[in-house]
């Protein structure tokens, strides 16, 4: 999907934006589903990232779930 850019809308006062149909399709979600907001940094840019799970797990955490598959191999 890569990167889509946004317009930040006033809904009664407070910041909304409304997420396009095609990244909603592309992301698996529909209306009522549950989305997590994270800041994220790439290089030293801070971002934020829309996430079906509450939390994007770092590098480590692939290499640590690697290294314990290979061990219980």
């Amino acid at each position: 999907m890569g990167t889509k850019q946004v317009t930040i809308e006033d809904w009664d006062g407070d910041g909304a934006i409304r997420i396009p149909d095609e990244a909603l399709q592309e992301l698996g979600i529909d209306v009522g589903d549950t989305l997590y907001v994270i800041e994220e940094y790439v290089g030293t840019t801070r971002c934020l990232v829309l996430s079906k799970t509450p939390r994007i797990p770092d590098r480590t955490d692939d290499l640590v779930a690697q290294w314990d598959r290979n061990r219980d191999e």
